[in-house]
């Protein structure tokens, strides 16, 4: 059975930072390089665990600097203000073992579920799998896909504060 749990970084242990941060490494699509300071300061992570403890999914909520979202707003060619999003969803990212599960939903679902009065936005790959994702949760694309400087393309997406379905997250 997989259980989650939602976490302050700052009431994790140095062990758990870096599982964490090991398994977002091994998924492949993040830059490792400052990886471990911008995990500290994230806002919330959130873990799935296995019975036994063994790490299987992750994912972030994070408040990241105007001058990184205006970076990433600015590369997507959006036309929204970077300001008006100031909650980044990110690092989500299941062990190989557990792919095919529906965990990355789990995960998505139990973060967004946090917001519901913020404006969030995100990055995935320009691909079909990502983008059904993206669009179950209310988040819509923005702007054009641009590189992403590790050979795929990604996708800026958008979520109002108030979900438009209306409907609740799982």
């Amino acid at each position: 059975m997989v259980t989650s749990s939602i976490l302050s970084p700052a009431d994790c242990t140095p062990q758990t930072l870096a599982d964490f941060e090991k398994l977002v490494i091994e998924a492949g699509t993040v830059d490792p390089q400052g990886l471990t300071q911008r995990i500290r300061d994230a806002s919330r992570l959130l873990f799935l665990r296995e019975s036994n403890g063994e790490l299987v999914g992750v994912g972030a909520l994070k408040h990241p600097l105007l001058s990184y979202r205006a970076k990433v707003f600015a590369k997507a060619r959006a036309t929204t203000p970077p300001d008006e999003y100031c909650v980044e969803l990110g690092w989500v990212a299941v062990a190989k073992s557990h792919q095919g599960r529906g965990l990355s939903r789990r995960i998505i679902g139990q973060l967004i579920s946090l917001t519901e009065n913020e404006n969030v936005f995100a990055t995935t790959r320009a691909d079909a799998r990502a983008m059904r994702f993206a669009v179950e949760y209310g988040f819509k694309p923005a702007g054009k896909p641009y590189p992403s400087g590790r050979g795929y393309d990604l996708v800026l997406y958008l979520c109002n504060a108030r979900r438009a379905s209306g409907g609740s997250v799982t």
